[in-house]
């Protein structure tokens, strides 16, 4: 498998995340079922939708203030700075969030997209305009998260996808090409190649 750029989600990928989406749920009246995006979205209201997104708003900037790096983040980053190996991310938070937490952690990437500059995981786009701009066909771009959504964008986008599940004790990878237990062990394949 030759990389040429690594795409990862944000919120327990690069960084710890503790939103309480139970709670977000029920301030939104949003159904356990549905997606809080896709609600929000759908309000015909205009001030309803704004009311709705400065909650959200609220919840990820209070999760930015508390969040950390995950385990192996800063040396996957800086091995792939040295290698010359493209870095991005795509995460469902505002940029105001995403921004705050890679500050508050010293995390850089090239490229940060949000929410606000493309539909929201799994919708390929994001993967797509990477793709596009980096000149790099997608078999070598690897999509690395620890949700299914981000699996099924890279599917979606027809990347490479690495689950990592945090040290937890589920090994459900929702059919990624890679597993790891953590972003060392990425870092550890990563070198072999």
């Amino acid at each position: 498998m030759t990389i040429e750029a690594v795409v990862f989600d944000l919120d327990n990928t690069l960084v710890s995340s503790d939103l309480n989406f139970k709670q977000l749920r029920v301030e939104l009246c949003c159904p356990e079922d549905k997606d809080l995006l896709l609600h929000v979205d759908e309000q015909s209201c205009e001030h309803e939708k704004s009311r709705l997104n400065a909650l959200i708003l609220k919840h990820e900037l209070d999760d930015a203030r508390v969040s950390n790096t995950m385990e192996g983040a800063v040396d996957l980053l800086r091995w792939l700075r040295r290698k010359g190996i493209r870095s991005g991310i795509v995460t469902r938070n505002c940029r105001q969030a995403a921004t705050a937490k890679l500050k508050a952690h010293n995390l850089n990437v090239q490229e940060l997209i949000t929410r606000e500059d493309f539909p929201a995981k799994p919708d390929p786009s994001s993967l797509h305009y990477l793709m596009d701009k980096w000149r790099i066909p997608r078999q070598r771009i690897l999509y690395v998260g620890d949700h299914h959504y981000d699996i099924l964008t890279a599917k979606n986008a027809g990347c490479k996808s690495c689950f990592i599940s945090n040290n937890g004790v589920s090994q459900n990878s929702f059919d990624a090409d890679l597993f790891y237990s953590s972003l060392k062990g990425l870092l550890d394949y990563l070198e072999q190649l």
